[in-house]
């Protein structure tokens, strides 16, 4: 191993291995010539490429773009789940309309869309022509009728289909919305990577990575460091193009109403600047301090609702799960409960923000004027859990269990609040979960260990290595006569035991793998990804 190091390999043993690698190819052993760039990205199928493509934004992205070969994949640096990729299982998510009275019912389209159609989709139904990369969906709007009093939309993030079809009794609610309304039964998140800044973007602008610059949970800034995309809430001044919501506040005069309740500023991608944009004013926005686990804000750019202010329902709420197995033991499973930093992850928390939500819309007036109102949420705990403990964690299910009855609670404060026939509910995911449903144990890929062999081969180079890109020093790697094409062709020729020292272990139910496997499926100049034609 180049780091000389011997790392640790993540092996789930959730289900008999023979099940775990039923119908997956065994890993080719590479012994053959290293195909050019070129032939590598164009050797992928058209869809991973394109999705890759679309998620490239030279200025923020990385200099190197990386796919690992399926089933293999990145781990977190902590050797955990991470769920940045094109591939189907974790592009193929839920998009639904609902709206007694607005929305038709029980209609299944299979057709194929992206989360870039639904902001035009929405705006449509404002009687906005948006100029957007997404489609409007005719599906679901009907020019005769005139706009709702408030949009909703809710995301449940990590809530992609593998996850759902994993857990097919957790979510009633949803399955009732999707009977009751327009389910889009093939709609894709459309980019890579396939996280959380990016996609709540793509949500919110109706454009790709590509043209709104939010590429993924870090981007480079305008001197080449690497920084967090929305610079831990301080700003969201890397995204390039306004959003629906900011569009239409424009258009009002800042009459209209708009919220965001996520779990991180990550999510402000699905209503924009607030009042850092010219001519904005200070939306509601509100998400978790890591810490504390309070709702905050940042106050020159958004407003934080009275509601989220008073957190006092939150020991009894923990108090009632704590019980709920028979134990008074501060745990709920394995997640303590008497670690501030850690309840937010619990089905008291979603509780919590429902209540929050349902009480902005109440409280607030969303829905309660003739201009019509625009409230995004995103519930954060499927994505959250499935990190520490994979989708077929039984935490998994129960925060599932819990976010699909706060939808339902959503649905009726609409009824009670806005009226029927007056709203228009949509309820998404921003991606599917690692690992696929079939591929419940897997070979992570260090990125630590590929970080400290770039630097063993090149010197210290190196900026970050994510799951599908790597950033580099340029200034450093011009110094020592090191390009971009230098760290690329190293990492095409990457193998399983650059990695590992642990090469016995069994690899997806594939049998005991030989070092000599290549872990990538292409590791190019991502600057390549403007140009390719294949």
């Amino acid at each position: 191993m180049l780091g000389g190091r011997a790392t640790r390999v993540v092996v789930v043993a959730l289900v008999a291995l023979a099940t775990a690698g039923a119908g997956v190819a065994a890993l080719r052993v590479s012994t053959e010539p290293i195909p050019s760039f070129a032939a590598q990205l164009c050797g992928v199928p058209r869809e991973w490429l394109e999705r890759t493509q679309l998620g490239y934004h030279q200025p923020r992205s990385g200099q190197v773009t990386l796919l690992p070969k399926q089933p293999i994949y990145m781990s977190t640096g902590s050797l955990g789940w991470t769920h940045s990729g094109p591939w189907s299982y974790l592009q193929h998510i839920p998009i639904v309309f609902y709206g007694p009275g607005r929305i038709p019912s029980g209609i299944d389209v299979d057709d194929t869309v992206t989360t870039a159609d639904v902001a035009p989709t929405l705006g449509a139904m404002l009687g906005m022509d948006l100029d957007a990369d997404g489609n409007v969906l005719r599906d679901v709007v009907d020019p005769s009728i005139k706009p709702p009093k408030v949009i909703v939309t809710v995301v449940w993030d990590g809530g992609g289909y593998n996850g759902l079809e994993t857990w097919p009794d957790a979510w009633p609610t949803l399955k009732r919305l999707m009977s009751q309304g327009v389910s889009y039964t093939h709609a894709e998140v459309g980019s890579s990577p396939s996280v959380t800044p990016a996609i709540h973007t793509t949500l919110g602008t109706g454009y790709f990575p590509d043209t709104h610059g939010i590429t993924g949970v870090p981007v480079r800034d305008e001197q080449g460091t690497v920084v967090d995309s929305f610079n831990d809430g301080k700003s969201a001044g890397f995204m390039e193009v306004p959003t629906l919501a900011e569009t239409w506040d424009e258009m009002n005069h800042n009459r209209a109403l708009i919220g965001m309740v996520g779990y991180e500023p990550w999510h402000l991608g699905m209503i924009g600047r607030g009042a850092e944009a010219a001519g904005g004013d200070k939306d509601d926005a509100v998400w978790v301090n890591r810490g504390s686990n309070h709702w905050v804000t940042n106050r020159s750019h958004y407003s934080i609702p009275a509601t989220f202010r008073d957190q006092s329902d939150m020991p009894e709420r923990l108090q009632e799960l704590d019980l709920a197995d028979g134990d008074d033991d501060d745990r709920w499973k394995r997640v303590p409960l008497d670690e501030q930093t850690r309840i937010e992850e619990t089905p008291a928390f979603i509780a919590h923000h429902g209540q929050k939500l349902v009480d902005l819309i109440g409280d607030g007036g969303y829905g309660a004027d003739s201009v019509p109102d625009l409230l995004y949420t995103n519930f954060k705990q499927i994505d959250r859990v499935a990190h520490y403990y994979n989708m077929t964690a039984p935490e998994v299910r129960d925060v599932m269990v819990a976010t699909d009855e706060q939808l339902g609670v959503i649905v009726d404060e609409l009824e009670r609040e806005v009226g029927h026939g007056n709203y228009v509910l949509v309820v998404t995911a921003d991606h599917g979960m690692q690992p696929d449903v079939d591929d419940l144990a897997s070979f992570a890929i260090d990125p630590n260990e590929v970080e400290r062999d770039i630097v063993t081969a090149f010197g210290p180079v190196v900026r970050a290595v994510w799951p599908t890109e790597v950033f580099l020093l340029d200034d450093e790697m011009s110094r020592r006569g090191i390009t971009v094409d230098d760290v690329a062709r190293f990492l095409q020729d990457y193998r399983l035991r650059d990695n590992t020292n642990d090469l016995a272990t069994k690899v997806m139910g594939l049998g005991r793998q030989s070092g000599n496997v290549r872990l990538f499926e292409f590791a190019a100049p991502a600057a390549m990804l403007e140009t390719i034609e294949c």
